[in-house]
């Protein structure tokens, strides 16, 4: 059975996905978890710090994702960026156009704010933009990518994914992730 705090982190992370953070009462999370307000208070101090240890878990699992598509070598560095935004697309938003990336879901939520998931969410994408813009200057080193600036390019496609995802969701429109794929293509192969 799983521990009462990954299990609080579990069901918070569905009913984010589903409801957003600034809406979600903290008894519905807890008696979805089937907890207590103590047992809740033993792992997280408030609300906010335990948004910022699901996003925190988010973004450690996301760049594990991420470092596995990247350090695949049966495929070449250009198609190793296609697949990780191929899984992405499957990933990151349901058939029926729920978002299930956290920093698309929250961004807008805690952005502008000076809190502490604010400061996660910023720490989490300068970690996966980082570790893009490392990966495209080693192909640019190796001649597998065209391109000036790694860094930037990883700063643009992170944006346009993020922003593509959102309106996709918006607008109930699946071919919004396709253009952003396109442009991937275009700044990538």
């Amino acid at each position: 059975m799983k521990d009462l705090k990954q299990k609080l982190l579990d069901v918070g992370f569905d009913l984010i996905s589903e409801q957003g953070f600034a809406g979600l009462g903290l008894m519905k999370i807890i008696n979805s978890a089937e907890a207590t307000k103590g047992s809740f208070y033993h792992h997280f101090k408030s609300k906010e710090d335990f948004g910022s240890v699901l996003l925190t878990n988010y973004f450690e699992d996301h760049l594990e994702t991420l470092d596995s598509f990247l350090m695949n070598t049966s495929l070449s560095y250009p198609d190793r960026v296609e697949a990780y935004f191929d899984y992405w697309c499957s990933e990151k938003l349901t058939s029926d156009f729920q978002i299930k990336c956290l920093v698309v879901k929250l961004s807008g939520e805690v952005s502008g704010t000076s809190n502490q998931m604010q400061q996660v969410l910023n720490e989490g994408a300068e970690k996966i933009i980082a570790r893009m813009g490392h990966f495209f200057n080693e192909g640019v080193e190796n001649g597998s990518f065209h391109m000036v600036d790694g860094y930037n390019t990883a700063r643009t496609l992170y944006g346009l994914w993020l922003g593509s995802t959102l309106l996709a969701a918006m607008q109930k429109e699946r071919s919004l992730l396709d253009n952003a794929m396109k442009e991937t293509l275009k700044l990538t192969h």
